[in-house]
């Protein structure tokens, strides 16, 4: 009851960024854990985030606003910056996403949440890779009818839906559209993202306890 009420004050507090409010679904609430790197890099621009804490604080209010209507949230375990490494020779041919993956330290990755990457600068808004959230802060939105009103909490929110199983679906007031501002979900998504949150869920219960030090 108390993680439903702190939903309904966040659909609150956020109203007005929205034409039609997101609804909040009637479902047990599923919290996934997130770890926030804030990617920085003095050779490479365009891996070097000007975001900081406040603007991850902000983007992620809208971002369980949305997901509410599936009933998922998302508490941040930790947000931090990543000093980006040089990609090794071998991954310079490969595609942007493998490029960009290769220059996050493994050993800056959670083994036991989401890690959800913003950069200045990659070919799309954002993309998932190999378990990796990456969005960039200079996203642009077609806006349509009802969207969200600022790109990033809609491109987090997206590649999350990745993350959580969905694919892509042209129908442009959805959340898995390409390019637009739309957030909605349907039922066959909503039960398949939830079906994903909870494995994700007890694989990373299971890896912290994999993880922890023995006394």
């Amino acid at each position: 009851m108390k993680r439903f009420l702190v939903s309904l004050f966040l659909l609150a507090t956020f109203a007005n960024a929205y034409s039609v409010e997101p609804p909040v679904a009637n479902l047990p609430i599923i919290s996934l854990p997130v770890r926030v790197h804030l990617v920085q890099s003095e050779t490479m621009p365009e891996m070097h985030t000007t975001l900081v804490e406040a603007d991850i604080r902000r983007i992620f209010v809208k971002v369980n606003s949305v997901w509410a209507q599936a009933g998922i949230q998302f508490e941040i375990e930790s947000i931090g910056p990543t000093q980006a490494v040089a990609p090794m020779p071998e991954a310079r041919g490969k595609q942007e996403f493998a490029q960009v993956k290769a220059m996050i330290p493994k050993e800056r990755l959670g083994h036991a949440a989401l890690d959800v990457c913003y950069v200045k600068k990659v070919g799309p808004n954002g993309f998932f890779y190999e378990d990796l959230i990456v969005a960039k802060d200079t996203a642009s939105l077609k806006e349509v009818p009802g969207g969200l009103d600022e790109p990033l909490p809609r491109v987090t929110s997206h590649e999350i839906g990745h993350a959580l199983g969905l694919q892509h679906r042209q129908d442009t007031t959805n959340l898995m559209a390409s390019g637009t501002t739309g957030y909605s979900l349907n039922e066959a998504e909503i039960a398949m993202a939830r079906a994903k949150a909870k494995e994700l869920l007890d694989k990373f219960h299971s890896s912290q306890g994999a993880h922890q030090t023995p006394h």
